[in-house]
C-alpha cells in the first residue's frame, strides 16, 4: 500500500512539473502608450507583428485621458509606458511602468519569440 502511494504521489508531481506554465514563449503582453507632446508611436509600431509576444498596444495621446482611464497607476508625465503580462488579452501584471522609452524598447525586444 505504502507503494501505491509513493508512486501515485511521484506521477501527481510529475504531471504536475509538467503542465505549470513555465514557458517563457506562451507569455503575452499589453502595452499602454501615453504618448504626451512628443509622438513616439514609430518607435513601438515594429512590435506589433508575430516576431513578439505583444498582443495588444493602446495610444493615449493625452496625460489627463490617461490619468483618467487607467487612475490606479498614477500616471505623473508623459511620455509613460505600462507594460502588462497578459492573459487571454485581459491586461493582468503589471511587468513594467517606465517614463523612459528606451527601456520600454528594451524590455520589448525580449519578447521576441525565438524561431522554430
Amino acid at each position: 500500500m505504502k507503494k501505491l502511494i509513493i508512486i501515485c504521489s511521484l506521477f501527481l508531481l510529475t504531471l504536475i512539473i509538467v503542465c505549470s506554465p513555465n514557458d517563457k514563449s506562451d507569455t503575452k503582453y499589453s502595452v499602454v502608450i501615453v504618448q504626451g507632446e512628443e509622438n513616439i508611436s514609430e518607435e513601438f509600431s515594429k512590435f506589433i507583428n508575430n516576431d513578439f509576444s505583444i498582443v495588444k498596444v493602446e495610444y493615449l495621446t493625452n496625460l489627463e485621458v490617461a490619468k483618467e482611464k487607467y487612475p490606479k497607476y498614477e500616471i505623473e508625465i508623459a511620455p509613460a509606458v505600462f507594460i502588462f503580462e497578459t492573459d487571454g488579452g485581459e491586461m493582468k501584471k503589471l511587468k513594467l511602468k517606465t517614463y523612459d522609452t528606451e527601456e520600454a524598447v528594451e524590455f520589448l525586444k525580449e519578447t521576441k519569440k525565438d524561431s522554430q
